[in-house]
This record gives structure tokens, sequence and C-alpha cells, in this order.
């Protein structure tokens, strides 16, 4: 089936919403994996990651017994959640956006946020899996299994990431096609060539009449 003429991927404003379609897109399927994927870096880290030292009595990180692998992986896990959420409802909006100009800033953010993303599970994995090597073994009582799961999910969010990034490039190559004419726009340039022949067609004997019209009247 011909889609038609398109704008960075997505044809004209106007079609309807299937949510199965919808699910099945490359890219809205790759954004679902890294929502999931940073759920569950969020709760190993933040969460799940802490256990209680035997000679202070105090929770430490099982980073290296340092809080910052804790925190840093619940950060770059919560923004990754926050992210990917907010893609996935742009890509909903994004076939209803009949500007060319939104189109293309849209899949730029697209594309910077999703490189850096990538880049940013990349430090985490190399910052948590060095740690995790320098860290003191534990008892066999405490689970390790979280700090291990958030270090494992860091690395499938990095390619995650990184195909939406792939994806989003390949939207800014597409460019726009010819014949894909903004709806919205047409109508504002129709609107805007119809107070323009309005304007034109007013003779000047018409205004002239007008302005006198409206001098005599405050005479009187």
């Amino acid at each position: 089936m011909d889609p038609g003429p398109q704008a960075y991927g997505a044809g004209k404003v106007g079609g309807q919403f299937n949510v199965q379609n919808f699910v099945r897109k490359p890219h809205v399927f790759v954004r679902l994996l890294s929502l999931l994927f940073g759920l569950i870096v969020y709760f190993c880290a933040s969460s799940g990651s802490w256990t209680t030292d035997t000679k202070t009595n105090e929770e430490v990180c099982m980073f290296k017994l340092k809080s910052f692998g804790c925190h840093i992986g619940g950060v770059v896990g919560f923004t990754s959640v926050i992210g990917a959420a907010v893609f996935v409802g742009g890509e909903y909006y994004f076939e209803n956006v009949p500007s060319v100009k939104s189109r293309k800033h849209y899949v730029l953010i697209d594309l910077g946020f999703s490189c850096l993303w990538s880049f940013w599970n990349f430090l985490l994995f190399i910052y948590l899996s060095n740690s995790w090597s320098d860290t003191p073994d534990f008892p066999d009582s405490i689970s390790t299994a979280n700090p291990t799961t958030a270090i494992y999910f860091a690395l499938f969010s990095i390619f995650s990431w990184g195909t939406s990034a792939y994806f989003s490039y390949q939207r800014y190559q597409m460019g726009v096609d010819p014949a894909f004419i903004s709806s919205f726009e047409a109508d504002q340039f129709g609107a805007y060539d119809e107070t323009q022949n309005n304007s034109t067609n007013e003779s000047p004997f018409n205004k002239q009449m007008s302005g006198m019209s409206e001098y005599q009247t405050q005479a009187y």
C-alpha cells in the first residue's frame, strides 16, 4: 500500500489511529524498550543496590561502597524513563503535526537526545561495571542480583537509545517529499493570498470617498 507523500517519515494529517499499528512501529517499539530498561536500571540501582554495613550498621551502596553509583544509576535510569515516555507521546502526535518545520525540529531533538542518552548509558555502564569489579565480596546472605541487573540493563539501554538515534537519522535523511503539502500551511497561504487580493482589489476611489465621508462627519 502506497503511503503517499511524506514529510520526515509521516504522511498527511488526518489518518486514523490504530493502537496495534502504532506499537508495531519500529521506533515506537524501541522507545518502549528504552522505557522498560530505564525502569529496571532506576529501581535496581537507586532502591535495590543498598545494603547494611555489618561494621557500622549504616546503609551503604553496594557499588564500591560509595553512594555515587546508586545515585547516578537512579538519575540516568529515571531520565531514560521520562525521555522515552515523552518521545512515545511525541510519536503519537507526530503524524498530526501539519507543520513541516515542527516535524523537522522534533526529529532533530529526538536525534540529539537519543545520541546523548546512549552516551550517558555507556558512561553509566563503564562506571558501574568498574565499581562492581572493585567492590569486596559480600556474604552469601546478601543478594547481589540488583547491582548486576542494573549493569546489564545499562548495557542494553546503550543499544536501544542508539537504535532510536539511527531511526531518527533515517527520518532526517528522508526529508520532505516534494509532493507533500501540509494542509495547515496551505490554509495559511490561502488565507494570506485572499487578504492580499482583497486589499489590492480595493480601488483608490473608494478609499478617497471613505476618507471624505469621515472628514464630513467630523466637521458636522
